[in-house]
């Protein structure tokens, strides 16, 4: 039996639109994240819960965990009555595992006839196992006796028709765990994030037709706050990923020295580069990823993002370990990934289709000329996030641009055509340092650290945001691709020397630039970051066209295969909206983005060139 006052509390704590978290009689739990019209409940026996199981259980936002021969009638009765007066119907979900593992077979328990949207809804979410479990049967029994054998009913079927609740069963099989009780974790994995979805696509479904429906999507019945172990995990990842500082570890600090004595070997020896020393030890790093506890979070979302961060982190790790030497090649390819063909044909359609002279008159702009200007645009964001520290600095130990975090950092050498300034600006500013602001403010620091591969679609977004500002040049494109030839010319095993010579004379590269390009391949012994500019920009605008939002991708930092979860968690209001450059409320630029949404190609994208009003104002103003 329930206590009475907690009974009256958990009521309270409802009716005032408070969460419930609170312990039950021998290890039993009830959570309710948020009032729903639906909730979970699990008896178990005397002898211990099964731990998968109720696993699948904390995936929800309501659920309750008991021992089979504790009362819960009245605290069920109490909760349903909370969730009817607000939303005029109920669904219980009871779940018990399967005795025996003879029949892989999930057993549905369920009065077809009164809800068949629902229970169609289960049927298709569980059977849609089969692509983890080949194996798998799900069975449908239009039966009263929703609950598992030799244990009463929750409640009786006048309580239920009193509250206005519907009751299904489901007999899930252990297919998690064999015979012996060896546990499938890989399988398990899966099989709580499938089920997870589809317990909230089935209670969405009744919803829908059963209930007061002011739900527009079913991941607006996840969770909506953070635990305290997700909280920690994902601080204790993001601290890692800061000591590291991974991009800086591995850009050469004398390129400029570098060039000169290059050039002094009539561009015949192998550069020397030097780099930042490394200040920590990566054992002890990857020791301390591997403390987090990563298995004990519940929400299968948050769990498959930091895990990935984690896998990520401990790789560039090993690479700077493995720094100048020929294993950080290796490890930049697992990294980064193998570069798509379709992309090695962009580039060579680029190099072919475009020239490499430019007629165009430049005006020149120095590093002092830029920073001024960037500061301007900075402004803007600095008055948006007050409470982070956002600049612009003029450095020596840097080359050309670099953002750190909120800062734009500027090479004393840095010189450009003013044409390109808003677009580089743009690039920089209105992409890489909004994305970590917007992330800042996300509870989740992983999203101004960046999830796993997101230097793709930072890159790819950027790119395409120079478009926008009215400043994508042919002579940019051609860099991007030339990157990717390089690329591949380094992973082909192509040298230094080779390379920077096939940029300079057959793809008639200046040698300043063709120097530049074959050292970002080169730094640390061979990094292919630089091929996912061009790559990120052709998965971005595909994206684009098939009707992907913009907007989603300024929350943080993240690759688009990530976007799916993140607007999870924007549905789950885990996640906020995030500001939006300022540049996206011209009319030219409203234009831009609705000819890319219609399907520009990325050499398309030049076709479609600055006003001279916005060329003047990207110099004057």
């Amino acid at each position: 039996m329930i206590d009475q006052s907690l009974i009256k509390s958990i009521s309270k704590s409802l009716k005032r639109g408070k969460s419930v978290n609170r312990n039950l009689p021998y290890e039993g739990k009830i959570v309710i994240d948020q009032l729903l019209p639906y909730l979970c409940v699990y008896r178990y026996p005397e002898e211990g819960k099964d731990q998968y199981l109720a696993g699948l259980l904390r995936t929800q936002a309501a659920y309750i965990l008991v021992r089979r021969d504790i009362d819960i009638s009245k605290l069920l009765c109490s909760v349903a009555s909370s969730i009817s007066a607000q939303y005029k119907a109920v669904l219980i979900i009871e779940m018990w595992p399967r005795q025996d593992r003879i029949h892989e077979i999930f057993k549905v328990l369920s009065p077809k006839e009164k809800a068949p949207a629902t229970t169609n809804a289960l049927k298709e979410g569980l059977e849609g196992i089969r692509f983890d479990y080949p194996q798998v049967i799900v069975e449908v029994h239009d039966t009263k006796e929703r609950h598992p054998q030799g244990v009463a009913p929750l409640l009786s079927i006048e309580q239920f028709k009193e509250i206005g609740g519907l009751v299904i069963g489901i007999e899930i099989p252990t297919i998690y765990h064999d015979a012996d009780k060896e546990h499938f974790a890989l399988l398990y994995r899966k099989l709580r994030s499938r089920i997870s979805r589809v317990l909230k696509k089935t209670a969405f479904e009744f919803i829908r037709v059963q209930a007061s429906n002011e739900f527009t999507h079913y991941l607006m019945l996840g969770k909506t706050r953070l635990t305290k172990l997700v909280r920690s995990a994902d601080r204790r990842i993001a601290e890692v990923s800061e000591r590291m500082n991974f991009l800086m570890r591995v850009t050469p600090v004398n390129d400029a020295s570098a060039w000169e004595q290059f050039q002094e070997d009539k561009f015949k020896k192998v550069p020397s580069f030097n780099y930042r020393l490394i200040p920590l030890d990566p054992e002890l790093e990857k020791r301390k990823l591997y403390d987090i506890k990563l298995e004990q979070i519940d929400d299968p979302t948050l769990t498959l993002l930091l895990r990935n961060k984690r896998k990520e982190l401990e790789l560039q790790l090993t690479m700077l370990e493995a720094r100048q030497k020929k294993a950080f090649r290796h490890l930049s390819q697992s990294l980064f990934g193998e570069v798509p063909q379709s992309t090695k044909q962009l580039a060579q359609t680029i190099l072919k289709e475009t020239s490499p002279d430019d007629t165009r008159e430049k005006v020149p702009m120095n590093s002092e000329e830029f920073a001024a200007l960037a500061r301007d645009e900075v402004e803007i964001y600095a008055r948006q996030f007050p409470e982070l520290k956002i600049g612009v600095e003029i450095r020596h130990d840097i080359s050309g641009l670099m953002v750190s975090k909120s800062n734009l950092l500027v090479s004393d050498a840095f010189e450009i055509d003013a044409f390109r300034a808003q677009a580089l600006i743009q690039h920089e500013v209105g992409t890489h340092i909004l994305t970590y602001c917007n992330g800042r403010r996300q509870p989740l620091q992983q999203m101004y650290a960046g999830l796993d591969g997101y230097d793709q679609l930072q890159e790819g977004l950027a790119v395409l945001n120079e478009y926008l500002a009215g400043g994508l040049t042919a002579g940019r494109l051609r860099l991007l691709a030339a990157r990717v030839v390089a690329a591949d010319m380094m992973v082909k095993d192509s040298g230094f020397i080779e390379t920077f010579n096939y940029l300079r004379e057959e793809l008639k590269f200046t040698k300043h630039t063709a120097f530049d390009i074959t050292t970002r391949i080169f730094r640390g012994g061979g990094f292919t970051k630089d091929s996912v500019y061009l790559r990120g920009l052709e998965q971005l605008m595909e994206f684009l066209k098939k009707g992907g939002r913009l907007k989603t991708l300024y929350i943080g930092k993240f690759d688009l295969k990530h976007v799916d979860l993140i607007e999870e968690l924007v549905h789950r209001n885990v996640l906020n909206e995030p500001f939006l450059p300022p540049m996206l409320e011209k009319k030219s630029v409203k234009e831009r983005v609705n000819k890319v949404c219609k399907g520009l190609t990325p050499l398309e994208l030049l076709t479609d060139s600055i006003t001279k009003n916005e060329y003047e104002s990207s110099i004057y103003n």
